[in-house]
């Protein structure tokens, strides 16, 4: 018994202390509508040809959604908050999509994203500001990047989607 309150108490740290890392350095987990993970990869017209990376990918929805109903060849998600990443892994792994979508638990920010066709991301401001410039260097020339919410300065939005006034705004950026 005394154990088992040791283990819980151990996993209960660690999702607190990951959660406020991530809260901090690019966005607390909010998990979004299906219906928008739907919208932000048609708008990004993910297809079998591409490789999607989802930056603070939660619990593996847009991951899943990207790689069963749109088919993308691969998709890959960087998760840093323990809760999050270990329900992505058991959802991917209970799917059986764990061959073709993978969750990394590691900094958005170190992580090379050249392999990427298209990035997904609901991130704060300062997280987008961050990252603009990573973007502007390192991804392929045509690779999509699609924002919820936020715009990403440095960059220049080629679509904003937001189908009515209650919905939320959904950017689209081509590299």
């Amino acid at each position: 018994m005394f154990y088992l309150l040791i283990i819980f108490i151990v996993i209960l740290f660690l999702t607190l202390l990951t959660m406020s890392i991530a809260s901090i350095s690019a966005a607390p987990y909010v998990p979004l509508f299906k219906r928008d993970v739907r919208r932000m990869l048609e708008i990004a017209q993910v297809n079998s040809n591409d490789i999607v990376y989802d930056l603070g990918s939660g619990d593996g929805r847009m991951l899943v959604m990207a790689a069963r109903k749109f088919e993308a060849s691969e998709c890959v998600g960087f998760e840093i908050s323990f809760l999050p990443y270990l329900i992505s892994k058991i959802k991917i792994l209970l799917l059986g999509h764990n061959k073709k979508i993978k969750v990394i638990p590691k900094n958005l920010y170190t992580q090379n994203l050249k392999q990427a066709t298209v990035i997904t991301c609901f991130l704060l401001p300062h997280a987008l500001k961050k990252l603009g410039p990573k973007f502007a260097t390192e991804l392929k020339p045509g690779t999509r990047i699609v924002s919820y919410a936020f715009r990403i300065p440095g960059l220049k939005r080629l679509k904003k989607d937001k189908p009515n006034p209650k919905s939320t705004a959904i950017h689209l950026y081509v590299v």
